[in-house]
């Protein structure tokens, strides 16, 4: 999924290469990148998501963070941001200058895809999610990589009810290991 306000010119590359592509000028349906409909998101900063934010692609980006942490969002631009946007840039999983070649782009959503099937990736999502609310997170990691490999969520779930006192933080926790045995099952 590429939402950019302006062309995106490596759409026809991508398309060729075996890529299934789409292109929104504009968000048209947050649920769906909220539901994790697309394995990666190339995000705009600058004219998207004005509807959902204030702070547009940026605001649109720490909603799918708090929504969806399991989603892989490329944070792309053709301007030189300051300060002020490096968080934007932190935030995602990787970065695009506009002005890129198309292999560079390849390249990175390549890397991106590879990783999103892994299961270090939705273990360091879970890790990152939780924060310091779990106070042994190499437990966490421990638990969290059994229910992922055996599909078996009993056991985390206990771990969390034990471990969290916040009910959507433990929800979001439960939905990546969901989409991680999903992602297995496939494979």
């Amino acid at each position: 999924m590429v939402i950019d306000d302006g062309e995106f010119p490596y759409q026809v590359l991508f398309r060729r290469d075996g890529y299934a592509i789409e292109k929104w000028s504009d968000v048209k349906n947050l649920t769906m990148l909220e539901q994790g409909a697309f394995d990666v998101i190339l995000l705009d900063i600058h004219g998207v998501g004005q509807k959902e934010s204030k702070e547009q692609g940026f605001g649109l980006l720490k909603h799918l963070r708090a929504s969806s942490p399991a989603q892989v969002v490329i944070a792309y631009s053709n301007a030189d941001w300051g300060l002020k946007y490096q968080e934007f840039f932190d935030m995602a999983d990787a970065k695009l200058d506009k002005r890129a070649d198309y292999v560079d782009f390849k390249r990175v959503v390549d890397q991106q895809l590879q990783r999103r099937f892994t299961l270090d990736f939705y273990l360091e999502r879970i890790l990152k999610v939780a924060g310091t609310t779990v106070s042994d997170s190499g437990r966490l990691r421990k638990v969290s990589s059994e229910a992922i490999l055996s599909g078996n969520l009993e056991r985390l779930e206990r771990f969390l009810s034990t471990n969290i006192s916040t009910p959507d933080v433990i929800n979001i926790l439960i939905g990546i290991a969901q989409i991680a045995i999903g992602l297995k099952s496939l494979s």
